[in-house]
């Protein structure tokens, strides 16, 4: 970004932000130069390429994202691809629209959505409205892969770590596009311990063939080319907001009594209440998670672990406590705290301080900035300060969890450098940072702390 294109963006940030403290211009326009790497991410396809303001609210949505699980399985999916008649009947019987409108109406009226039409409004030279902007977009969309990668270059993105485990039905060749479009920047692939159980749990196998299947998978993804063709830099868990507290179990014992039960029950599983489905599961998930870790602190690579945020209906938001992770950071055997590296994603938020002071306390533990970047936005700052002040700079990682919407990305990447420049600039105010060093922790939080824990090129 040349210096002409910072001082742009400088005219539209809020006047608090480029008033307040001269050194916060010198400190921005150096940190909105800087690259980018997203830490923790996922696919975008084409299917949203052209949109309609309802549509594009719910897409983005964190309370729309779990929409069609407030349905029958399928019925959601029927619903949007169907013909006029068959909606009517649809919404008759499940009331879709209703629910789809109580979402998108009270985003409509979140700061979050006013500050981003205003945001994208700027990026696409059109009015500050909605619909403005979505039909700005749509335009756009005529050649929707070179807008993504607009987005991508105007925040300087240059590496992205993807998790495929979360992918809406899409294989290899779409995973293929979208690493295409980003270019020049780097798509990095991390595979999920979720993506094998899938696979593996419907089988009527021994626990014997089960366990030779899935370890066998889990060094394909880690070192072949099982990850849709490519191999893995990194390991992802969703187990957390399952089952809570994290207990390693090294025991097959609990884990084949798990499989047989699992084989008697696996027909009743849709019919379950989540907990009871989760707790069926239990102790073969937990034996699983440890193979997976095993692998990664042979292999001296991350583990990421889903915590805080949580995506309701399905999960039990109770259980994504950060502190339920502390067995999985120490990882005892032998009376010896083995430490393989984990990442807390999502900030821990709501529970930011909880995330913080793990990733204080243990070495191997680190911070990762997604969701609450962007959702958080103007205060965003306040929260990376509350991060700096125990978290050490060289284990922060900066991280969106875009997923469905290009401009997650580009929203995180944007609103990150700024108020990352003005928790930073409030730290040299006060006297705990020269310039020059809180330039360098911006580098280190942008892009260096992510290229050093994968061993990137």
């Amino acid at each position: 970004m040349t210096r002409s294109k910072a001082a742009m963006h400088l005219e539209h940030l809020p006047l608090f932000l480029s008033k307040q403290h001269p050194e916060f211009i010198e400190i921005f326009e150096a940190i909105n130069d800087l690259p980018i790497d997203d830490a923790h991410c996922h696919i975008i396809t084409d299917r949203d390429a052209f949109t309609t303001p309802q549509r594009y609210m719910q897409r983005i949505s964190l309370a729309g994202y779990a929409v069609p699980n407030y349905f029958p399985d399928g019925v959601y999916t029927r619903w949007l691809n169907s013909d006029e008649a068959t909606r009517r009947d649809l919404d008759k019987q499940f009331d879709i629209q209703n629910k789809v409108d109580g979402i998108t109406s009270d985003l409509a009226e979140s700061v979050f959505m006013k500050f981003l039409v205003k945001e994208l409004a700027q990026f696409l030279d059109c009015e500050p409205k909605l619909e403005a902007v979505i039909e700005a977009r749509n335009d756009r969309g005529k050649n929707y892969w070179a807008y993504v990668n607009s987005l991508f270059r105007d925040v300087n993105l240059q590496n992205i770590m993807l998790d495929t485990g979360y992918a809406e039905g899409c294989g290899a060749d779409e995973l293929s596009r979208f690493e295409e479009a980003i270019a020049p920047c780097r798509m990095n692939r991390l595979a999920r311990i979720e993506m094998i159980q899938r696979e593996l749990f419907p089988l009527d196998i021994t626990f014997d063939e089960y366990e030779q299947r899935f370890t066998a998978r889990l060094r394909e993804l880690l070192d072949g080319e099982g990850n849709y063709g490519k191999k893995s830099y990194g390991m992802k868990s969703y187990l957390l907001p399952y089952i809570g507290l994290i207990r390693p179990l090294y025991d097959r014992g609990p884990a084949q009594a798990t499989w047989r039960a699992l084989r008697e029950s696996f027909h009743k599983i849709p019919s379950m209440g989540r907990e009871s489905a989760y707790n069926l599961t239990k102790d073969l998930c937990r034996y699983n998670f440890s193979l997976a870790l095993e692998e990664c602190l042979k292999r001296d690579i991350p583990m990421q672990i889903h915590t805080g945020d949580g995506e309701a209906p399905d999960v039990i938001l109770r259980n994504q406590d950060p502190f339920y992770l502390e067995e999985v950071v120490r990882f005892d055997r032998d009376n010896v705290m083995r430490m393989p590296k984990i990442i807390p994603l999502h900030a821990g938020f709501p529970s930011v301080e909880k995330a913080a002071w793990i990733s204080h306390i243990y070495p191997n533990c680190y911070f990762e900035l997604s969701i609450m970047t962007p959702f958080v936005h103007q205060s965003l700052y306040q929260r990376y300060m509350e991060v700096m002040e125990v978290v050490p700079l060289s284990k922060i990682l900066f991280a969106s969890d875009a997923y469905h919407i290009p401009e997650l990305y580009w929203l995180a990447g944007r609103w990150g450098k700024r108020y990352l420049a003005k928790a930073l600039t409030e730290h040299v105010v006060g006297g705990s940072l020269s310039c020059d060093e809180a330039v360098d922790a911006a580098r280190m939080i942008l892009y260096k702390n992510n290229r050093s824990l994968y061993k990137l090129d």
